[in-house]
């Protein structure tokens, strides 16, 4: 492994670890305290808090989810390797988003459609 992948390897395992902690922050369960005011509005303001925690939390998860695939990939020697074309990905796109699965054609391919 060369040392920019060891550097690429550990932001990605960085960026694990403080995903990881941003999802232990969610407290809420959806509905949770709806009913309870005594004004309508207060209700309204209080779905649309959770219902944007909802949202974070998800986009968290699939940020986890794509960072611990990008380690398993190094880990099976194709990361670094475009998914759709099978082109090696710039080395300037994997150190911006390092758990890209995507070169920047594919990608922009993807955006378009």
């Amino acid at each position: 492994m060369t040392v920019k992948m060891e550097n690429l390897k550990a932001q990605l395992e960085s960026q694990r670890e403080q995903l990881k902690q941003e999802l232990g922050t969610f407290e809420h369960e959806p509905n949770d305290g709806l009913g309870y005011s005594t004004h309508p509005a207060d209700d309204a303001s209080i779905a649309a808090e959770q219902a944007a925690e909802v949202a974070i939390k998800r986009n968290t998860e699939r940020l986890l989810y794509q960072v611990e695939r990008a380690l398993f990939r190094m880990e099976e020697g194709t990361y670094g390797v475009c998914r759709e074309c099978g082109k090696r990905i710039d080395d300037a796109r994997l150190k911006v988003i390092p758990y890209t699965r995507l070169c920047i054609d594919c990608a922009t391919r993807h955006e378009e459609d």
